[in-house]
């Protein structure tokens, strides 16, 4: 097991990884927890560890209920929140009491964004219970609900008081599952970590499971570390997170019954290399070995699907456009990036056009 410390002032919480989570009541005894929990989790999750979790916090008297929602990115929506937040009020949840997310990236996303706005704010425990989630969207704070427009236009900056990863919650997953948190390793690798990414590159991809403490335990210190100087992004460093997800973005939230987040993000991460190679930031065979390594693990490579004039349209509701220009973060070399590249929208679209002639 290791605890790695968030250090955020009064929101400084831990983070334990590869902790088994039928043991949380020994986490919680602290009367700062409250005397009621809300499980906020899906059908599916809940099914294999709902009462575990259940059973231990039970076992330290404290009084639990769940809420369930269906799986998948549509959940994340004000219905949803609404319906939450009722079932929060009719179990008399206050702001003494601890909401806990069990699931992936939709139940931490939504979860964290109901907690922060419930009773302006009450506490909540994250348990990834997928890759992506443990080396992403449960850590840093970050909550978000999706508009027809673009993903996460609606959220707050709000972190939750513990976050618990049992790595025996990703060995159930399916494949398909598991290359969703991939692509935000290979992120990681390419803006912070060059071994990483030659870990990913050098190992086959069966021998995955074997090194998934060192890709989760070195992905989660990258982003602990970066939150940590720039929790809000005032300061422009946290920008650094989003290679990948300008473009990627843009394509699964106009495709979302097509692209899941992880090949969404596949592509955006080959897109934006492209225009870094294009823009001369990067050699081409910086391009070449991130499009390979997707490749390598089975994540979407191809843009014979894709509408760039739509994508650039989507693209104009990113948060972090500044005076009307796109940015980017684009890679330098692999563990290096450039922050906050402004372009245009038309050379945006001339450059990603000419990515159809590349073999893909």
């Amino acid at each position: 097991m290791e605890k790695i410390k968030v250090n955020l002032g009064e929101n400084t919480h831990y983070i334990y990884i590869d902790y088994p989570l039928e043991e949380i009541g020994k986490k919680i005894k602290n009367s700062k927890f409250g005397k009621k929990f809300a499980i906020l989790s899906d059908n599916n999750v809940f099914s294999i560890y709902g009462k575990k979790v259940k059973k231990s916090l039970e076992k330290e008297n404290r009084i639990v209920k769940e809420i369930l929602i269906p799986s998948g990115e549509k959940q994340k929506n004000f219905n949803i929140c609404l319906k939450i937040i009722e079932n929060l009020l009719k179990f008399e949840i206050n702001r003494d009491d601890t909401l806990i997310n069990l699931g992936g990236g939709v139940i931490n996303d939504i979860g964290g964004f109901v907690a922060s706005i419930y009773m302006r704010g009450i506490k909540y425990i994250s348990i990834p219970t997928t890759l992506l989630s443990q080396v992403d969207a449960s850590i840093g704070g970050k909550t978000g609900i999706n508009l027809k427009y673009g993903k996460n236009l609606i959220g707050t900056f709000y972190q939750p008081s513990l976050i618990i990863i049992d790595l025996k919650t990703i060995s159930t997953l399916p494949y398909r599952e598991i290359k969703q948190g991939v692509a935000e390793i290979i992120k990681y690798g390419v803006i912070k970590n060059e071994k990483i990414f030659e870990t990913l590159e050098k190992i086959k991809i069966n021998e995955i499971e074997d090194n998934y403490k060192f890709l989760i335990s070195e992905s989660v210190k990258i982003k602990v570390d970066i939150v940590e100087k720039d929790e809000k992004e005032k300061t422009g460093l946290r920008e650094i997170l989003n290679f990948g997800h300008t473009l990627g973005h843009a394509i699964e939230i106009s495709n979302i019954k097509k692209f899941s987040h992880g090949d969404a993000v596949s592509l955006g991460m080959i897109g934006e290399s492209y225009i870094s190679f294009k823009k001369n930031f990067c050699d081409k065979e910086v391009y070449e070995r991130i499009k390979n390594l997707c490749n390598k693990y089975k994540l979407y490579t191809s843009f014979e699907e894709i509408d760039f004039k739509k994508i650039v349209e989507f693209m104009k509701y990113d948060k972090k456009i500044k005076g009307g220009k796109l940015r980017f973060v684009l890679p330098e070399k692999i563990g290096r990036v450039k922050i906050g590249f402004e372009i245009e929208e038309k050379e945006v679209l001339k450059i990603l056009k000419e990515i159809e002639n590349e073999k893909n």
